[in-house]
């Protein structure tokens, strides 16, 4: 009898696996194109200051994603302000990503100033994500005004997208 209630319950239990499978959606992979607002925080930290800043990062972006890895690009304008620096500082910034399953490449040109000085900074950015959002690491390289140093030279973000429109991408007819 044991051996009976024991190859019942295998029976069902790989039943019920394999129906809850045979039920999942087809996975859709098509292009899109998202309009997508951005909003974001990170935590800056590093040289050359003895406290840590914490900025907070919204702006407008156009990603094209998808496929079967789930690959694409994204390209916007934001605006960084900071949260707890001495002074008021904001940094508009033009940004570009590419990506790669969950992986996330890209760049910012930011112009962070605090209406008496400015500097101009490169940041290359590594982290991973999609469409939707992403967790990056983000080291700032100074190019003009060195000695304004409104907050740290590295950053970790965190960005969410909230998808404002979706159109699958168009090909070109042949």
């Amino acid at each position: 009898m044991k051996k009976i209630t024991s190859l019942l319950f295998l029976m069902t239990l790989v039943g019920s696996v394999y129906t809850s499978f045979a039920q999942l959606p087809q996975r859709d992979y098509t292009f899109y194109t998202y309009t997508n607002f951005e909003a974001g925080y990170s935590y800056s930290f590093g040289e050359p200051n003895q406290r840590n800043f914490h900025l907070l990062s919204v702006g407008l972006n156009k990603t094209s994603y998808g496929g079967m890895h789930g690959a694409g690009y994204a390209y916007g304008i934001a605006s960084d302000v900071a949260l707890n620096t001495p002074n008021f500082t904001i940094g508009p910034k033009i940004n570009g990503f590419i990506y790669y399953q969950f992986f996330v490449i890209g760049s910012e040109l930011a112009l962070y100033t605090d209406f008496k000085e400015t500097t101009l900074r490169y940041i290359p950015i590594f982290g991973i994500g999609g469409e939707r959002g992403k967790l990056t690491i983000n080291p700032q390289v100074i190019l003009t005004n060195k000695n304004f140093e409104p907050i740290d030279r590295g950053a970790v973000q965190l960005t969410i997208n909230f998808c404002l429109d979706k159109r699958p991408r168009n090909r070109k007819k042949e």
